[in-house]
């Protein structure tokens, strides 16, 4: 992931607290205490983020919008003894999106006398805002990708050769706590993606469903699960379970709640559309197959920890923000299972 940034800002005057170091009317805060909170944001990003290694973050500096450029495919001809063969050129276009909102966890302490008293508040705090950002990362994330999904064909405007998403719904309220009917469901998506002649296999696919689609498969020996061996194999260092020969990952940051009366996603606005918005057709969602290219992301601003305190608030804040953003690339790159 990125590079977490720790900045401290240091205040004058004569402090006599413990854990100062004086000079000169200014005091040093012991950067142990920041970098302690910024590792701590950082690690639970880590170990709570799902999406980190299924998206590929692009830098955008220097501008807030990325662009990336598409080619059609290419024509074949069949060669006619004395005519000319005709030459084609690929149709181009690009697809871009646009970074213009930073996301804040931000936790205010009248003096820091806690902060500095306790390293489990240090942690706790740092644990926190890094489990609420990366919630909120891997849902946008997953939200992008359904939408991508539902994506038709005559819906792309993209060059020839680029087609849409695929959306299978299941047919009866109640199929998706069925293992049977969910696995055919989840086997017809992998079959339409393979049809729109995407390698399945070969592109780091992954498939993410809500827990109680993961038990019901579970629980019905649906999954298949392997050891992932390092050095010479003499001991398994970790497991993965596959559904269809990709692997599943449960998560529970399936979109359930429709975004509705004017209530809007942080990182929505008039100028994308309010492209992040869940909808009530996002909700049926139960799993969601996609692959890096479907999506195109990028940030501006990568994880950043820090500790400031304001004159006017006579108080300090604790902060952790990023600012990114994600959006449709490659539809047929990604397939959704809708419940009924």
């Amino acid at each position: 992931m990125a590079q977490a940034y720790t900045t401290i800002l240091q205040p004058t005057g004569d402090l006599t607290r413990s854990g100062h170091r004086l000079g000169n009317d200014t005091a040093e805060h012991m950067p142990l205490y920041i970098e302690e909170y910024g590792g701590e944001v950082e690690t639970q990003i880590v170990k709570s983020s799902i999406m980190r290694q299924y998206v590929k973050m692009k830098s955008v500096r220097g501008t807030d919008t990325i662009t990336n450029s598409r080619m059609g495919k290419t024509q074949l001809q069949k060669v006619v003894p004395g005519v000319r063969p005709e030459a084609h050129a690929p149709e181009f276009d690009n697809i871009s999106i646009k970074v213009d909102t930073m996301v804040l966890a931000r936790s205010n302490q009248h003096t820091l006398d806690d902060f500095q008293a306790s390293f489990d508040v240090r942690a706790e705090l740092g644990m926190d805002h890094g489990k609420e950002i990366a919630k909120f990362f891997d849902e946008s994330i997953l939200v992008q990708a359904i939408k991508c999904a539902q994506i038709t064909d005559g819906d792309v405007n993209a060059p020839e050769g680029f087609l849409g998403g695929t959306k299978v719904t299941l047919g009866t309220a109640g199929d998706e706590l069925d293992p049977d009917k969910l696995e055919r469901a989840i086997q017809d998506a992998c079959q339409l993606i393979e049809e729109k002649d995407v390698d399945i296999e070969g592109e780091g696919f992954a498939m993410f469903v809500a827990p109680a689609q993961y038990y019901a498969l579970l629980r019905n020996d649906k999954l298949l699960d392997g050891d992932f061996s390092m050095g010479n194999g003499d001991y398994a260092k970790g497991k993965v379970l596959m559904a269809n020969g990709l692997r599943i990952v449960k998560t529970n940051r399936m979109p359930n709640v429709a975004h509705t009366g004017g209530d809007h996603h942080y990182l929505s606005n008039a100028g994308n559309n309010y492209a992040y918005d869940v909808t009530a057709a996002d909700t049926k969602a139960v799993c969601a197959i996609f692959s890096p290219r479907a999506l195109l992301a990028g940030e501006t601003i990568p994880l950043t920890s820090k500790v400031h305190y304001s004159d006017v608030e006579l108080q300090w804040f604790v902060d952790s923000y990023l600012a990114y953003g994600v959006t449709p690339n490659r539809p047929e790159f990604a397939a959704v299972v809708m419940k009924a």
